[in-house]
């Protein structure tokens, strides 16, 4: 069988990023995230530095890194992350999280490899998000695999097909670790599910039976957790449209979203790593579909895993009209939630708002 080629999907190698790093220069995009990530520094001293970047490596374990780091210092009160002993140092993995912001979600858990000396993931993400040369060039900088969204419906399963022989491919054969949500786009709703097409899509990479073939990929569960959404209302307006009819994204739309998360204040956050799924966890009962098992098994798991936050507590009580969780969360939390929420306009966009933070709550109750 000839070997598959995943130049259409696969970021940057090292010659093409330093192809690619002219062409950034050239953004004037690129010089508002430098002076945000070096305030005292001029720009083109940055720019300096930035044009002797040699390899992907190089470029993650500096600017990526101090990007995220600079994000987390200015929008945050700040960023934890717990289970890092559950994994091994020498063994790839495929790491499967829930999914609240389009690109902290991956780039939280990138930072932290990189403080620990630990290599990046690649990163599974939608090639919508790619609306722009100047986002391709930065996302296929950044170790970024691109998922095909859409198309009818033979092209999406050999597009899925494709996807996951190239994530076979990376953690069985070159030893890479993977990133990917458990679900097509983010969570709105604060419920965290796992769609069993990401479970189906996983075992088309392999000749081995799929329950083998999930196996090889060694997986790892992932939470996590933002005590403020930036994109909350933006979310539950998107909820309410869905309500009454139907969404259409406007242009530019996933960018906002993009800059929205990344500079919106955010609260606490927290990354949960969990164990490994082990082998004895992925046999499903006799007569059980495998996909729907392991996505069932990882909701479990995720959910456990995050890490309920004091405007999750508060919504559930605002929510339910009780103190139940009063302990958890002060005045200020409560004046600032209801602020957010008040500048929706109808009481269905108040109570979508409210839902969304208090579904994590709801879903721990359900364990």
């Amino acid at each position: 069988m000839d070997t598959p080629n995943f130049d259409d999907i696969r970021p940057y190698n090292d010659a093409e990023l330093r192809a690619a790093l002219p062409r950034i220069e050239q953004w004037e995009l690129i010089h508002q995230i430098l002076r945000f990530i070096y305030p005292p520094k001029p720009v083109e001293e940055s720019l300096e530095q930035l044009r002797k970047v040699q390899s992907v490596k190089e470029l993650q374990t500096t600017f990526m890194y101090d990007a995220i780091r600079r994000v987390v210092e200015t929008t945050s009160d700040g960023f934890t992350c717990s289970g890092f002993d559950y994994i091994k140092r020498d063994r790839p993995y495929l790491y499967i999280s829930n999914h609240r912001d389009i690109t902290l979600d991956a780039f939280l858990l990138q930072m932290e490899f990189i403080r620990r000396g630990r290599d990046t993931s690649y990163i599974v993400f939608g090639n919508n998000l790619i609306d722009s040369p100047l986002m391709r060039d930065l996302f296929l900088s950044n170790k970024l695999i691109q998922m095909e969204r859409g198309g009818n419906p033979m092209a999406f399963y050999r597009s899925l097909q494709h996807l996951s022989q190239y994530i076979h491919h990376l953690v069985v054969e070159q030893r890479q670790s993977v990133w990917i949500a458990q679900k097509n786009g983010r969570s709105k709703d604060g419920l965290d599910t796992t769609a069993p097409a990401i479970i189906k899509m996983l075992t088309l990479g392999s000749n081995k039976p799929p329950q083998q073939a999930i196996a090889d990929l060694h997986i790892v569960p992932l939470a996590i957790s933002y005590e403020w959404d930036p994109c909350d209302s933006m979310k539950a307006h998107e909820l309410f449209t869905r309500n009454h009819g139907e969404y259409h994204k406007a242009e530019g739309e996933d960018t906002n979203s993009v800059v929205t998360g990344i500079i919106g204040p955010k609260g606490h956050i927290h990354l949960s790593i969990g164990k490994p799924l082990s082998v004895s966890e992925l046999q499903p009962a006799e007569g059980a579909d495998l996909a729907d098992h392991l996505a069932a098994l990882l909701d479990r798991r995720i959910q456990r895993l995050y890490h309920l936050m004091p405007t999750n507590y508060l919504a559930a009580d605002l929510l339910a009209g009780t103190s139940r969780y009063r302990q958890h969360y002060d005045s200020n939390v409560k004046n600032l939630f209801l602020q957010r929420m008040n500048r929706l306009p109808s009481d269905e966009h108040r109570t979508i708002f409210m839902q969304m933070y208090a579904n994590p709550v709801l879903s721990a109750q359900q364990r």
